[in-house]
């Protein structure tokens, strides 16, 4: 029964160390949470072990320097991987549910970055074509002795060159609106290279991360929620960028909302100060009572009654 309660603890420990290190770490670091949950399981097995084998000895001489040890040893041993269950417990039963909540709203506003990002240049290109619109218009009712609207036209946002303007009159009109749409087309596809480019990654990123996010997939969290805080700054940045390189109205800007709370996954004591974690110091220290359990529950080779001491070979000797 003992040994049954110590391979429980045991495996408590091997489990918690394994998940708090993935959930501070992340999935990177797999191969050294791995070794560090072993590495622990097995020296809290051996000083137990070495506490039982000396349990007579410790008894009687309770300062000795083998005691001494051993209880030391127990107590640093057990302090730095209570740090690192406790952050996998917290994060399992206290943050689990706001990570969830929050990553999945970051992943439909990165799918949506794009819609508005498509609605604000849209908005732009018409406006672009009205404009140029106006202008051929004025260019037409003035003639080419208009020398103010024709550098205009024939410079930037424009940039129709002097052969296409000769071809444009007031007798040629689906001229002057071939030329009106072809050159909004033109301005659309300056946008679209980097709406294709952002929309690719975040399919990408949507078929490889969202179902990780929706069945709590324990090894990818980490690396998923601080990959996605990532992507949402730098899509926004290129499209920004993109936007401010391309547009015609110099007025307008793109602006996307992005959430700047986050869940400090990989601090544990701020994440404590988010969430209170004192009802798990209690399961822990349940789990390290079980871990001594072997030791605590370890019968004497000799046990005494009244002054009578019964040896373990059958001996009975009245004192």
């Amino acid at each position: 029964m003992k040994r049954l309660l110590q391979l429980i603890s045991l495996v408590f420990t091997l489990i918690g160390t394994f998940l708090g290190l993935i959930y501070w770490k992340g999935d990177e670091y797999l191969i050294i949470a791995i070794s560090v949950s072993l590495f622990f399981t097995i020296v809290f097995f051996f000083i137990v072990d070495m506490l039982i084998k000396n349990k007579e000895n410790i008894r009687k001489r309770k300062f000795s320097s083998l005691s001494i040890f051993l209880w030391f040893s127990f107590l640093i041993f057990s302090f730095l991987s209570s740090i690192i269950i406790l952050h996998g417990l917290n994060v399992q039963f206290n943050a689990k549910s706001d990570i969830q909540k929050q990553t999945l709203n970051k992943l439909y506003l990165l799918e949506g970055m794009t819609s508005e990002y498509k609605k604000i240049v849209k908005l732009d290109c018409s406006t672009f074509a009205n404009n140029l619109d106006k202008k051929l218009n004025e260019f037409i009712l003035s003639g080419e002795n208009n020398n103010e609207i024709y550098t205009e036209l024939n410079s930037p946002p424009y940039n129709i060159n002097k052969k296409q303007l000769s071809k444009i009159n007031g007798e040629n009109i689906n001229r002057k609106n071939k030329i009106r749409n072809n050159y909004k087309n033109v301005q659309e596809r300056k946008f679209n290279k980097e709406i294709d480019d952002v929309e690719f990654k975040v399919k990408k990123f949507l078929k490889n991360n969202m179902n990780s996010i929706k069945k709590w997939n324990i090894l990818d969290i980490n690396t998923i929620y601080y990959q996605l805080n990532i992507m949402l700054t730098n899509n926004k940045n290129q499209l920004t960028q993109a936007f401010d390189k391309y547009k015609t109205n110099k007025e307008t800007n793109f602006e996307y909302q992005i959430p700047i709370e986050n869940i400090p996954l990989n601090d544990p004591i701020k994440l404590w100060k988010l969430y209170n974690p004192n009802y798990l110091f209690g399961i822990i220290a349940v789990f390290y009572l079980l871990l001594l359990s072997p030791f605590l529950i370890h019968g004497d080779k000799t046990r005494q009654y009244k002054g009578i001491t019964i040896e373990p070979e059958g001996g009975v000797e009245i004192k």
